[in-house]
């Protein structure tokens, strides 16, 4: 027998509808098989549960005569009929009522079982989603702390960007770390940049004829953000850095030469 065999053959049993047979077959597979036993185990005591918790209404007429009807249309008449072609013991009252009952017991239990699994279900995914969110959360402020490390190196260098034509007010500092060749760069009151805009921060080389590009960014509603810059060109190479407004995403080189703010390397 299958698993879910086993399974259906526990709910009945927990219920006392289960044949000898069956009870012998679960009994035989449940002693080498933890998740079934574990199964037997819960709906013998869901059936305990509903017995003593709820008290018995007798279902309407129509619904008892309903169940028997599915059951006798299941198992086919003759499962019904007395040797003798008597009356049908299913009909009797006392039968429809128990047939009833085990109907309802019966769905009521497997459906216990099955929501137990689907909460079960939904709280390892819950937990493997927090897992995963304290991961990255983790690691970014891993990152962020390396970074602001280096802010304290003792050969950091501190240069400062000034505002151009295009916004004077603007400012920009940049932290930068010669030896991991990394910056962090802080930027104050640029214009807010339009939603199809983006700033775009230059590297100008003295060892190369066209900017490079270090980043793209936008500005909160004061003016304000912060770009952190790795694997650098090396101290010697960077001429000076400035800053442009370009398409949504950047651009390969400058559309114009127009700075927000800019600073040389001295």
């Amino acid at each position: 027998m299958t698993h879910d065999e086993i399974e259906a053959i526990a709910a009945l049993d927990a219920l006392g509808a289960a044949t000898p047979e069956e009870a012998r077959a679960m009994s035989a597979h449940v002693a080498s098989c933890d998740s079934c036993r574990r199964a037997r185990d819960e709906y013998a005591e869901a059936a305990t549960m509903l017995v003593t918790s709820l008290d018995p209404v007798p279902p309407p007429a129509e619904l008892r005569e309903r169940i028997r009807n599915a059951a006798v249309a299941a198992a086919g008449p003759a499962a019904f009929r007395r040797r003798d072609g008597g009356v049908p013991a299913g009909g009797t009252p006392a039968f429809r009522w128990w047939l009833a009952t085990a109907a309802t017991l019966f769905l009521a239990l497997w459906g216990w079982r099955e929501m137990g699994i689907r909460v079960a279900h939904e709280h390892i995914v819950a937990q493997q989603a927090e897992i995963r969110s304290l991961t990255e959360e983790r690691d970014r402020l891993a990152a962020q702390n390396d970074k602001l490390a280096s802010l304290a190196s003792p050969d950091t260098r501190t240069i400062a960007l000034a505002g151009q034509e295009m916004s004077p007010a603007a400012s920009a500092r940049v932290f930068l770390d010669p030896i991991r060749r990394r910056a962090i760069v802080f930027f104050h009151s640029l214009p807010s940049n339009p939603a199809d805009k983006s700033y775009q921060l230059w590297i100008i080389r003295g060892d190369q004829p066209n900017p490079q590009s270090a980043g793209v960014f936008d500005v909160t509603a004061g003016g304000n953000a912060t770009l952190s810059l790795d694997n650098l060109p090396v101290l010697t190479e960077i001429k000076a850095l400035a800053v442009t407004m370009e398409r949504r995403g950047g651009a390969e080189q400058p559309s114009e030469k127009k700075f927000y703010v800019m600073g040389g390397m001295s």
